[in-house]
């Protein structure tokens, strides 16, 4: 029987697509700055700025795709003592899982806090005054909770997925 691969949704994907149109973006904006300090001798004052904003935006939707895809920082050297009895083994997983979904949370929660003080002292970008500061840690908000999401639905998919492989022969 010919297994058929299932195409993702879009908004599964969402952050790969982030990942690279902001990458893409700030390489040509890096590279139009190199290019104008060494041919015109003179350089984007806003462009280094917004390179940096958009580096922040790119970790942080990094981290959520991490989430994703089962790439987060967790402690593997404890669950990978117990290989031998799967039980253990995933049991410690799952606890890592649990622990960075927990913190993912927190941290979103603290830097939002962050975010909101930032917000309301009406900061903004020294080269971007038009760009409010709080937006570069909105992506810090965003990811880390982000991260915390694609973990639960991971682990979500897994137990359901669990289910129906015990159901078929």
């Amino acid at each position: 029987m010919e297994q058929t691969e299932k195409k993702e949704p879009f908004y599964n994907q969402i952050e790969k697509y982030i990942i690279i149109c902001m990458f893409l973006v700030m390489t040509i904006i890096i590279a139009l700055n190199v290019f104008t300090r060494f041919i015109f001798n003179f350089t984007l004052s806003w462009g280094e700025q917004l390179a940096r904003l958009l580096l922040v935006w790119t970790s942080f939707a990094g981290i959520s795709w991490a989430g994703k895809i089962n790439a987060h920082m967790r402690v593997t050297a404890l669950s990978l003592a117990f290989k031998k009895d799967p039980r253990i083994f995933e049991a410690v997983y799952f606890v890592g899982d649990a622990v960075a979904a927990v913190y993912g949370i927190y941290m979103s929660y603290e830097i939002f806090k962050l975010m909101s003080l930032i917000r309301n002292q009406g900061q903004v970008l020294s080269a971007l005054p038009f760009v409010p500061k709080w937006i570069m840690y909105l992506a810090g908000v965003l990811g880390m909770a982000g991260m915390s999401i694609r973990i639960i639905q991971r682990r979500a998919g897994e137990m359901m997925n669990a289910g129906k492989e015990g159901t078929e022969s």
